[in-house]
């Protein structure tokens, strides 16, 4: 990844790019030729996430890759992909989450992007990470938008780790959930070389702005890396609190307005 190409990228774009809190409320980029896109293919993104994964995948250098792990109809891989037909792209997604999802993201992929573009796994992202079906290229621009659970996003950065490139960029979405930002925490806890460069919050899900909130990291790899083992000590406490009582918390309180939902009569 060349790093000073991206932010450079990213200046020309956003011109309060240096302030965060400003640029948190930045409604687009300068350049606004993928608005089209949220038009054209439904999905949970904004026109600044696009502009902001397009200049990462602009910023490769030769022989990277760009993974997506959390793909839904296309929309974010479009947008990465636009004007960048050099790269080698591969995603998965399981669609656990998004039912019919998986047909309306081919359709997409086959009329956005280029042929061979893009490789597509329907698989879960803990086996798409193990199979690494890009080697033995490596990752310079990785993309999670997976669950967001504390073990699910603990795992969607730490097992992206030894398939980095020597300096790569890792971009969560989804960052204001506390799981997420916890876990991401915790990885960076142990990797004093994973950097957060970027940490955007919105007031809302669904903000026009960054969606449900951004952070971007940069990675540059250690030699000693190698000999850190996952997961690390602090993840099991994490887990059971944020996925085994709050998670599970919430599971029930929907599950109980539901029920309640339900029993409603219905009127004619």
């Amino acid at each position: 990844m060349d790093f000073d190409a991206f932010l450079e990228r990213c200046r020309a774009q956003w011109p309060e790019f240096a302030d965060a809190r400003r640029l948190a409320r930045s409604t687009h980029p300068a350049d606004r030729s993928l608005s089209h896109i949220l038009g054209e293919i439904p999905g949970m993104a904004t026109e600044n996430k696009l502009r902001l994964l397009n200049c990462a995948v602009a910023s490769l250098d030769e022989g990277e890759v760009y993974v997506e792990v959390g793909c839904y109809k296309g929309a974010s891989l479009v947008g990465a992909a636009a004007s960048n037909p050099r790269p080698r792209i591969f995603a998965c997604d399981n669609f656990s989450q998004f039912d019919g999802a998986a047909d309306a993201l081919r359709r997409t992929l086959d009329a956005h992007t280029a042929p061979g573009q893009v490789t597509f796994h329907d698989i879960d992202f803990r086996d798409f990470l193990a199979a690494a079906p890009w080697r033995p290229a490596k990752i310079g621009a990785y993309f999670y938008d997976g669950g967001h659970s504390f073990a699910d996003q603990y795992d969607g950065v730490a097992l992206a780790i030894p398939h980095l490139a020597d300096d790569a960029l890792v971009i969560v979405d989804d960052t204001n959930k506390r799981a997420a930002r916890s876990a991401n925490n915790l990885v960076a806890h142990v990797l004093t070389n994973f950097d957060l460069i970027l940490d955007l919050r919105t007031s809302r899900n669904h903000s026009p702005t960054w969606w449900n909130g951004v952070q971007v990291y940069r990675y540059q790899r250690r030699p000693e890396d190698s000999a850190i083992e996952f997961p690390t000590p602090g993840f099991s406490i994490r887990k059971l609190v944020y996925d085994d009582i709050f998670l599970e918390m919430k599971h029930r309180r929907r599950a109980r307005r539901k029920a309640r939902k339900d029993r409603q009569p219905t009127t004619t």
